[in-house]
């Protein structure tokens, strides 16, 4: 594990150039066709990559589409039918101003989902295979990339227990605290996503 989980009393008031920086390089990745939004198109390629990117079945990959799908939704797109970079940066800021406790239990909430769709074996492991399919179904395909991305979480054994892996994410989204570690935000720094 990289980060420490955060909690409430370790947020700070306001570092918010920082946490945009960080949201925005999130956003950059979510936006699979680089086109400066996220719309149905950025779902659909991901519904479209995922079953076959994991070998799914396709009773599996059905299942896993409609959490993949339901994810964007609710926590990306929350009922638009697109968002742009700026509005992205500026819900996420509204809502960690407005607060915090909400702001890091959503955040939470986001990366557990999503974290559970990935384990697609079960395990409550990441592997680097698990790590390497979710970017490729948002259209990062440079696997030596994404293989010196995946050291710097530190892997023991060549798995992060999802625990850390949520902890992690949740750390580089919600912590404004740049004195933190925070390997996510390293993995991105790198230019490694």
């Amino acid at each position: 594990m990289c980060s420490k989980s955060i909690t409430i009393t370790s947020m700070s008031s306001g570092n918010i150039e920082f946490l945009r920086e960080k949201w925005s390089y999130w956003f950059d990745s979510l936006d699979v066709n680089h086109d400066g939004k996220i719309t149905k198109a950025d779902v659909d390629f991901t519904l479209k990559q995922f079953p076959v990117v994991e070998g799914l079945s396709e009773k599996e990959g059905k299942l896993a589409d409609d959490q993949i799908e339901k994810w964007w939704n609710t926590y990306i797109l929350r009922g638009k039918h697109e968002i742009s970079k700026e509005e992205f940066l500026d819900d996420f800021e509204k809502e960690y101003a407005e607060n915090k406790t909400n702001f890091l239990e959503t955040i939470k909430s986001l990366f557990e989902h999503i974290s559970n769709v990935i384990d697609t074996d079960k395990t409550k492991m990441i592997s680097l295979d698990n790590y390497v399919n979710s970017f490729k179904t948002l259209g990062h395909d440079n696997e030596k990339v994404l293989q010196k991305a995946f050291e710097l979480y530190k892997p023991s054994h060549g798995t992060i227990p999802i625990q850390e892996y949520i902890d992690d994410w949740v750390v580089f989204i919600a912590n404004d605290d740049q004195s933190k570690p925070d390997c996510v935000y390293d993995v991105y720094k790198n230019g490694l996503l």
